[in-house]
């Protein structure tokens, strides 16, 4: 049965976890199209962890014909990993392994092929996760196929093979990431073989208690069957001979490690001690006809069952900022920048990948930035980033984002903070002081036309530190004073020079005062605010003083009139006709008002 024949049952395979299978195919002796079901059910199984694509898939007997098949089985999607055949098609066949590279990439120097006795050999493979580089993400996988009979011969020949493998597993760095897995034919916990492995520090996720008897029914692998046919043993499942066994640092809750619970003998319901699998009903899988197809497959396809487990993605850092273009602001800005974090391990549910563990500091401008946390995978969190603008200048200041854990992606992003933190514009009337207010004081006699009223001011105390001037609004004063109009943006060291004026026609002698209002704002830069000035005109209306000396009777006019009023009074002390002020009326004042004659 091909995939989508499967999917027609509702079920969607989803990308999760790394999930390694080991089978023994029994050299191929079943029904091909029921281990093509078989193939196809391990991507939908989600009888102990969420259904997931397999990602490697090892064989035991496997000899040329049988990796011919297998291959022809899988499908575009699936490749070989490295393949030897040393004369072991007479000893049940060779060891065989296969993966899709949408998730793993072999690492053929990492291949080895190892004699463990009786014949046959076991293979040492290298992956490394596909998109998973920095750091790179690698594990090894052995794929064995110890001798097989329940002698004491047997049983040394089995410790012997599990000797030689520790050896070969001895020089791999420390703390390497290890699965072995395959069919080893340990009858009990008591095997040698088993006990060297433990010894040598490899991980059992099933414990090492006893797996005999029908209380440990769901451990079984061996056999599926209790009809001998066409080459495949029989026996019912009472047997545990395939095993996955871990190194330590496959048996942690960080990256590439197993996700607890989720080892199992593909099929095992744990209700058919000693019987075979499909002998009535198999309630494996929550779909129950999915289930009983798998059952039958199982029965006609080999007589072990493939043993599965998932083992957990690295955590994957992703880091990004939300609006935080500092640049030039003006002290005191609040910052709107959010950080936010995320967990982004391609799983699908939390157990199939490591919980990220993360931690964010700031420093510079942005040392109140300091959190962690932890995150499942797929999740997020927003962490607020303080941007101190107390203290004015230029900075250039990091936030680091950090995570830990093993193989964690991304696990240490920088981000920079280049700006500069201005003062405020500070206009002021004085050039050499911080002055608000001002009262312009001046004088002008009625009638004397229009007069200037220039007022300047400026930003003071400006440099490089600090914004520059918006002249953004100037309130209309009441007449007889007025404003010109005018704009100034961007005013540094130099001053605003506003045009006013005022018109005497017609005023009358008096003080009159008009106030003016001018807005003005930081120029536009973040932070930005605005601030008043205040302007106050004093004027003071005169009446005309006059220029003409020789207008003795104060007409206007020096004329003819005068001339007599001089005449009749000359040689008198009259103050109204002593021109020059010589306190007598004589020709010197004749003579100066003939020179004055006609002004007025």
């Amino acid at each position: 049965m091909c995939l989508t024949t499967v999917l027609m049952f509702g079920v969607t395979p989803a990308f999760g976890q790394i999930r390694v299978v080991a089978w023994n195919v029994a050299e191929f002796r079943g029904e091909a199209g029921d281990i093509q079901t078989v193939i196809d059910i391990l991507d939908i199984d989600d009888h102990a962890s969420p259904a997931a694509d397999v990602a490697v898939l090892v064989c035991q007997e496997v000899d040329q014909a049988s990796y011919d098949g297998l291959l022809g089985l899988l499908g575009p999607d699936w490749s070989s990993a490295t393949y030897t055949n040393d004369n072991e098609d007479n000893y049940g066949g060779a060891q065989a392994c296969f993966y899709r590279p949408a998730l793993v990439q072999e690492m053929p120097s990492g291949h080895d092929d190892l004699y463990t006795g009786a014949g046959r050999r076991a293979d040492r493979w290298q992956f490394q996760l596909t998109g998973h580089a920095d750091p790179v993400v690698s594990f090894y996988i052995y794929s064995m196929h110890l001798k097989a009979g329940n002698s004491s011969s047997s049983e040394v020949e089995r410790e012997t093979g599990a000797m030689r493998i520790l050896e070969d597993l001895a020089k791999l760095p420390p703390d390497t990431a290890v699965i072995i897995a395959g069919d080893m034919n340990f009858y009990d916990n008591q095997e040698l073989g088993y006990l060297a492995f433990l010894d040598g520090g490899l991980v059992d996720p099933l414990g090492t208690s006893s797996w005999s008897g029908s209380s440990n029914s769901e451990k079984h692998t061996q056999s599926p069957r209790t009809i001998a046919s066409g080459g495949l043993a029989s026996g019912g499942m009472d047997d545990r001979f395939d095993f996955h066994l871990l190194t330590p640092a496959m048996n942690t809750d960080g990256g590439l490690s197993m996700v607890p619970g989720s080892y199992r003998a593909v099929g095992n319901d744990g209700n058919h001690f000693d019987d075979a699998i499909n002998d009535g009903l198999n309630t494996y899988l929550s779909d129950q006809s999915t289930s009983t197809m798998l059952a039958n497959a199982l029965h006609e396809a080999s007589d072990h069952l493939p043993v599965l487990a998932d083992y957990r993605f690295p955590a994957v850092l992703e880091a990004s900022l939300d609006s935080c273009d500092v640049g030039v602001v003006i002290e005191g800005w609040s910052s709107d920048c959010v950080l936010e974090i995320t967990n982004g391990a391609g799983s699908s549910s939390s157990s199939g990948a490591a919980t990220l563990s993360w931690s964010v500091v700031g420093n510079g401008v942005l040392g109140d930035t300091n959190a962690q946390g932890t995150l499942n995978a797929g999740s997020s969190e927003l962490v607020a980033v303080h941007v101190d603008t107390t203290e004015i200048g230029v900075f250039s200041d990091e936030l680091t984002v950090t995570a830990s854990g093993e193989y964690t992606q991304h696990g240490n992003q920088e981000f920079v903070f280049d700006g500069h933190v201005l003062r405020h514009a500070n206009p002021s009337f004085a050039f050499d002081a911080d002055n608000n207010f001002y009262v312009y004081f001046v004088e002008f006699e009625r009638d004397s036309g229009i007069h200037a009223l220039p007022v300047s001011f400026w930003n003071y105390n400006w440099d490089s530190n600090q914004a520059r001037m918006d002249v953004d609004a100037i309130s209309t004063p009441e007449l007889p004073v007025s404003f010109l109009g005018g704009s100034w943006n961007n005013v540094g060291p130099f001053p605003v020079s506003l045009p006013f004026e005022i018109d005497t026609a017609g005023l009358e002698a008096g003080t009159l005062a008009r106030s003016v209002s001018i807005q003005v704002s930081d120029e536009d830069v973040p932070g930005a605010s605005d601030s008043q000035l205040y302007l106050t005109f004093n004027i003071t209306i005169t009446d005309p003083v006059t220029n003409c000396p020789g207008d003795v009777n104060g007409d206007g006019m020096v004329d003819i009139a005068d001339l007599l009023d001089l005449l009749a009074g000359f040689g008198t002390t009259d103050p109204m006709l002593d021109i020059n002020g010589d306190n007598i009326v004589d020709i010197s004042d004749l003579l100066a008002l003939l020179a004055d004659f006609g002004c007025s």
